[in-house]
């Protein structure tokens, strides 16, 4: 487990929403912060103005019981942190930020149920966001609820309030069945046959279909997570205290495709084209892309991930093998991608005595 990073007195750190980690001081209602990293002579530079108060800035100040005043302290509590990898504690900040701040001076005590249902409402609106790229929809308003309810359960706790969480009360958004499109063979082959070996979109395509990871972790896949005609890795959403490693066989159809790349990025394996490994949006963004180029608009990064569990299912893996491969921990994830496979199996299985009793009468007729 990585050592915590040891900062001066008062110096603390957070991931703001653009996923950049920045460093701030603070001290008797005063804070200030850092341009430069504080462990550097810069950054001791900074901090000694702020101590000298040539540059502090007064500390937003909540009242007593406001989301604002709850969000100071939830964010560094148990209840936020506790079982939540770096990943999965960037996401959820970034879910809540943008609620935080619009309602930061309104008090927990005056929200009701009615007031959790028009915002989630408004997240369930799919629109487009000022870099064209659309946001929204019933996926990011439940997210938005999951988040929501753990932040007021934690509120009304906090507070000795004596009063149901009004998320709990809250009418849910329901979602389409399905989510994501998972790929089919014939889509498989398709992208394929455009984007042929040795180039990046194909590289992305085998990676994503041989190791089932998400878009986070893929973005970082390398030689380092090659050993001994193996993969081992670790996914950042499951990273705790445990660390959960998988072993994936390297499939040959992957290697194969590694090494058809005239230049791969030296900590992973894709790149951008300036040499720099991609984000996880930024890979997001270039495999819808390179989908559209294929003439394959419906399919995704994600989709791919839930083709690999799709094989696997229809070559007859059970469970507990699936969650070996995708790092999933419990049935019902498993479930969310197997269903299809699931109902074809047991159809034909129903179906198939049907059929040969209704042959074996025809003979006779």
């Amino acid at each position: 487990m990585a050592r915590k990073e040891k900062l001066p007195a008062n110096v603390s750190s957070f991931v703001d929403r653009h996923g950049k980690r920045r460093y701030r001081w603070r001290l008797a209602g005063r804070s200030a912060y850092f341009k430069a990293h504080p462990n550097t002579p810069e950054g001791l530079a900074e901090l000694e103005g702020f101590i000298a108060q040539r540059t502090a800035e007064p500390a937003p100040r909540y009242a007593h019981g406001t989301v604002g005043w709850v969000a100071g302290r939830y964010y560094s509590s148990a209840a936020f942190l506790g079982g939540k990898s770096p990943a999965t504690a960037r996401t959820a900040t970034l879910i809540l930020e943008k609620f935080v701040a619009e309602v930061a001076h309104d008090l927990i005590t005056n929200f009701r149920f009615d007031h959790i249902e028009a915002l989630l409402l408004r997240a369930a609106e799919k629109r487009q966001n000022e870099k064209g790229r659309i946001i929204g929809g019933p996926s990011a308003a439940n997210n938005l609820r999951g988040e929501l309810k753990t932040f007021f359960d934690y509120a009304i706790k906090l507070l000795g309030l004596q009063r149901p969480n009004p998320v709990d009360q809250a009418a849910s958004i329901s979602v389409p069945k399905g989510g994501f499109h998972t790929w089919t063979e014939e889509e498989i082959q398709q992208y394929r046959a455009y984007h042929p070996l040795g180039t990046k979109p194909r590289l992305a395509l085998e990676i994503f279909l041989w190791t089932a990871l998400r878009r986070g972790d893929a973005s970082s896949f390398g030689r380092k997570h090659l050993k001994d005609g193996k993969i081992e890795v670790t996914p950042s959403k499951t990273k705790d205290s445990t660390g959960q490693v998988l072993w994936l066989p390297a499939a040959p159809q992957l290697v194969e495709a590694i090494e058809a790349m005239p230049v791969t990025g030296t900590e992973t394996f894709l790149v951008t084209d300036y040499g720099l490994p991609f984000t996880r949006a930024g890979l997001g963004q270039r495999m819808r892309k390179w989908c559209n180029d294929a003439g394959l608009p419906h399919c995704s990064a994600h989709g791919l991930r839930k083709a690999a569990a799709r094989r696997a299912a229809e070559n007859g893996a059970s469970n507990q093998e699936l969650k070996a491969v995708g790092g999933w921990t419990t049935d019902r994830q498993v479930a969310v991608y197997t269903a299809a496979v699931e109902q074809k199996r047991m159809a034909r299985q129903a179906m198939a005595p049907v059929i040969d009793f209704d042959l074996a009468n025809r003979s006779k007729a």
